[in-house]
């Protein structure tokens, strides 16, 4: 089976014929597919390296996760300005994701100065909050 198919496109006797497999793999398709098109936002994890609206570099300060080798930042870190001004991150991922105790820095975590972090090398690691969830205790909160 090799076309994305759904079990109601699907005649009595190709049903009858159909493996555990197959069965599994359209399961699977379908799941899928209603994951990837439920409404949501994704939030990608800065790293060592992100930049802020105001052309600052996040310097994350813990090694314990890498993310393609870039260190993860996470509330707390520093992000530091080309006239050696620095500012700290104020808000990131809350009780979504928390390493060595601090939330995870995020593309909109904020800073500070009023700063934001809008940009991060990283781009396959990401928190996903779907629409109809509540979003997790202190996601993005900076009051």
């Amino acid at each position: 089976m090799k076309d994305r198919m759904f079990l109601h496109e699907l005649s009595i006797e190709q049903l009858e014929t159909l493996s555990e497999s197959e069965i599994q793999e359209i399961y699977n398709n379908i799941e899928q597919a209603y994951w990837n098109n439920k409404p949501h936002t994704i939030y990608y994890v800065a790293t060592h390296g992100a930049k802020s609206r105001n052309d600052g570099l996040v310097n994350a300060s813990s090694h314990a996760v890498k993310v393609a080798g870039l260190s993860l930042a996470r509330v707390g870190d520093e992000v530091i300005y080309a006239d050696g001004t620095t500012s700290k991150i104020i808000s990131g991922a809350g009780t979504a994701c928390v390493v060595d105790g601090s939330p995870a820095a995020l593309i909109g975590s904020r800073l500070e100065n009023g700063d934001e972090i809008v940009e991060s090398p990283n781009t396959t690691i990401a928190i996903r909050i779907y629409k109809d969830q509540p979003i997790p205790e202190n996601f993005l909160s900076h009051g």
